[in-house]
């Protein structure tokens, strides 16, 4: 009987841990973010998050979160400053509406102009835009990037090779 009673507060702490230590979550809060084998940009994608998506904080490192999104089942790292210890609820039901994002929040969660932004300053202050599109139009794959700096015998910034 005196071992059951020792082992009750036990059994009772892991168990609180497991509770939660469950609940460290965080939010995405951009439009979307790419989710990383290792903690890097030069680290290669494994899924994309979208804004409102939740994944289970494992560690942090250097301004890097450890995480699992268990919807597409994988487990990597996305750059903290994409991320939000809010819950953001996209499409509210009754129950959520104290916790769901605003038009504000979706429209901002782009980090930048949307089309709409874009087409009031163009109309309003004659920017051209063209330049802008078109360099966000470039990309330049994970691979080549680092086959680019392994060629040039460069330190790669995140600090690992692929």
């Amino acid at each position: 009987m005196r071992r059951i009673v020792l082992l009750l507060p036990v059994l009772f702490l892991i168990t609180m841990t497991i509770v939660l230590g469950s609940g460290n979550q965080r939010s995405v809060e951009v439009k979307e973010t790419p989710m990383r084998e290792r903690p890097g940009f030069l680290g290669s994608p494994l899924a994309t998050l979208n804004y409102g998506d939740r994944i289970e904080v494992l560690g942090e490192q250097q301004g890097w979160t450890r995480g699992r999104f268990a919807p597409a089942g994988v487990e990597g790292w996305v750059h903290s400053s994409a991320l939000t210890t809010k819950e953001i609820v996209v499409n509210p039901g009754t129950r959520d509406v104290e916790r769901s994002a605003t038009d504000t929040e979706v429209a901002l969660a782009g980090r930048g102009f949307n089309e709409e932004v874009e087409a009031r300053y163009r109309e309003e202050q004659g920017i051209d835009f063209s330049a802008i599109d078109r360099i966000e139009g470039y990309g330049v794959p994970v691979d080549e990037i680092g086959a680019f700096i392994a060629a040039g015998e460069l330190n790669d910034p995140d600090g690992g090779a692929e």
